[in-house]
């Protein structure tokens, strides 16, 4: 029974773990997600209580304003007064300046609200904001 060494299985799989590496660096990068893709995404974070991934895309003025754990405090009064978080629906629009604010409407248990992102153009998150219902945009 002959032997064979593992050193050339290992340069194999560290030059297909290479090749792979560089095929990725050459692959174009995901499209930006838009204004509503990222609000949405932002929500989904807050909903399931990941609010370090939901500060991920903030401005360096808003994370310093609004660091995950506070953004988790922020969310979790907003449940005690409105109720438990239900559903949402669609996204809308509003251009402000070099801003698209974002309103997305909240069922919550209590009443009705909205959760509102204000989104520069680069895609960085200038303002989150939950709301009650009608609470027009400035």
């Amino acid at each position: 029974m002959s032997v064979m060494s593992s050193r050339p299985l290992r340069t194999l799989v560290v030059g297909v773990a290479a090749a792979l590496l560089g095929a990725g660096a050459l692959a174009p990068p995901a499209a930006a997600a838009t204004p509503d893709e990222l609000a949405l995404a932002t929500l989904d974070h807050i909903v399931a209580g990941d609010f370090v991934a939901a500060a991920a895309p903030f401005d360096p003025t808003l994370q310093k304003r609004l660091p995950p754990n506070m953004l988790g405090q922020a969310w979790s009064a907003y449940q005690q007064l409105q109720g438990g978080y239900q559903s949402h629906g669609d996204p809308q629009d509003t251009p402000r300046d070099d801003l698209t604010v974002v309103n997305v409407p909240l069922q919550m248990a209590n009443r009705p609200g909205q959760f509102r992102l204000s989104v520069h153009g680069d895609g960085t998150v200038s303002g989150l904001y939950f709301l009650k219902e009608g609470v027009p945009v400035p």
